[in-house]
């Protein structure tokens, strides 16, 4: 899993654009974390992204589905 957040230095990785997105929304976080985990509910990540609010979420995935063995997450704050 890699998570990206704006603003990005311009010649850092970015998201990988030949994932697919499964979520595309906003999320209210309000503690500035985001925790991401699997159905299995085995592991877990948290990681905080900045003060708490709105974020505008991306999520692209590998393979949809059971398959889906890396996560993109770009993580914005709305309008920016």
């Amino acid at each position: 899993m890699r998570i990206f957040t704006q603003p990005q230095v311009p010649e850092a990785e970015g998201p990988n654009p030949d994932f697919t997105t499964v979520f595309d929304g906003s999320l209210l976080l309000p503690d500035g974390r985001i925790a991401v985990g699997d159905v299995e509910q085995l592991t877990r990540f948290v990681h905080r992204v900045g003060d708490r609010g709105e974020y505008d979420v991306r999520v692209a995935v590998n393979s949809p589905g059971p398959d889906a063995d890396a996560i993109d997450i770009t993580i914005t704050r709305p309008g920016k």
